[in-house]
């Protein structure tokens, strides 16, 4: 399970912005914004996109940054596929998981652990920032950054905040979808992941979504 959870800190997402940068919102604005997000969210049945991670680790003098490419559909499947300068998969396919590591694959039921189980609906949620407002593992706010919209979420259950201090969702111009994910954990380790050739209700083939 520790290798599963690391495995999953690893597809989290800072980019070194400081909070004083971020504008505070009045509570009826935030409403209107959540409105706006859960719209362009509702409207997605789809997204492929290439990404850039970066990790930052405090004993590490160095970055690592790898790249690859993610599938999303509105039918509780998500594929995260790492290219470089590793292969690793992580695929969820409604209650199931799927994890290919070289020759090595796993199948993990998400139902068996709550703790995987939230990890995961995290992850899908953070994909389109759908339910910011009706979420029971995080509570959201938001903020402006210029033209940007801002989603700080920080952990309900005391099991994630000892994986998560904070998830902050970053949304592209138009504000119909995520285009940066921020995750920074207790030690204060952070992972930046930015998404790029995004491309949003294109079909995608059933068998991405197969572990194999």
């Amino acid at each position: 399970m520790k290798r599963i959870i690391f495995a999953v800190l690893l597809l989290s997402s800072c980019l070194g912005l400081g909070a004083q940068q971020l504008q505070s919102v009045p509570a009826r604005q935030q409403a209107q914004m959540f409105q706006t997000i859960n719209a362009a969210a509702s409207k997605i049945t789809s997204i492929t996109s290439s990404f850039t991670q970066v990790k930052t680790i405090s004993f590490l003098n160095d970055k690592v940054r790898s790249t690859g490419n993610l599938y999303f559909t509105n039918q509780q499947q998500l594929r995260w596929e790492y290219i470089s300068p590793y292969q690793y998969t992580f695929i969820i396919n409604g209650e199931k998981v799927h994890i290919k590591n070289g020759k090595r694959s796993q199948t993990i039921d998400v139902k068996s652990s709550q703790m995987f189980k939230s990890i995961a609906r995290m992850m899908m949620n953070s994909i389109t920032g759908r339910n910011l407002m009706d979420n029971r593992d995080f509570t959201s706010r938001l903020y402006l950054r210029g033209r940007e919209w801002v989603a700080i979420m920080t952990p309900r259950r005391s099991q994630i905040k000892k994986m998560f201090k904070s998830v902050t969702l970053y949304f592209n111009e138009q504000h119909s979808m995520v285009s940066r994910v921020v995750m920074t954990e207790p030690s204060g380790d952070t992972t930046v992941i930015t998404l790029s050739n995004v491309k949003i209700n294109a079909t995608i083939p059933e068998q991405i979504f197969v572990g194999r």
